[in-house]
């Protein structure tokens, strides 16, 4: 039986890389079937989960913990914003969180359902609006390469055209 886990808090202290935060609202013992995917642990204003949102944001002792504690959660789960880990993960050029997600089984190929984005299309755009900006440590790119590099040796698909986020293709 694993206790009643506050989602908001989860959430809160998967985006603020508080792993301590996180290692106590986790159950410890073996055998757990909890699943961090899914509606119920989703943040009430924006709907993301705590896989995806630690892997958003680079918080890899926290991707960790998640998988290993709560092995039931779904590494491919999709929010209702179209996120996913994997996607997270590649557009902010995290490679070591995407290595870890592989090795828990997800699709490196995964494509947002909205507009097709996969990890490898993400990691190779850079994409250039601001908000994506703020937040990359990697104005020169090393970064960049690696995911790259990591996600062509994991095997991720073919790249579909690309396209800034809500851009309309060209004719």
């Amino acid at each position: 039986m694993t206790k009643n886990i506050p989602a908001e808090g989860l959430y809160n202290a998967c985006l603020d890389g508080d792993a301590a935060a996180v290692s106590r609202l986790l159950p410890r013992h073996p055998g757990t079937r909890l699943n961090l995917s899914g509606p119920r642990f989703q943040h009430p204003n924006n709907k993301c989960v705590p896989l995806v949102v630690a892997a958003t944001y680079g918080h890899t002792e926290i991707v960790r913990m998640i998988l290993e504690r709560a092995p039931n959660t779904n590494v491919d789960y999709v929010d209702a914003d179209g996120d996913a880990a994997t996607l997270g993960a590649a557009l902010f050029h995290h490679a070591d969180i995407l290595r870890l997600l592989a090795d828990h089984g997800a699709n490196v190929s995964l494509a947002d359902p909205e507009e097709g984005w996969t990890p490898l299309s993400l990691a190779v755009a850079r994409v250039p609006f601001d908000a994506v900006r703020a937040r990359d440590p990697d104005p020169g790119g090393a970064r960049q390469l690696s995911t790259v590099k990591t996600l062509l040796r994991l095997g991720a698909g073919t790249l579909p055209p690309l396209r800034a986020p809500g851009a309309t293709p060209v004719d």
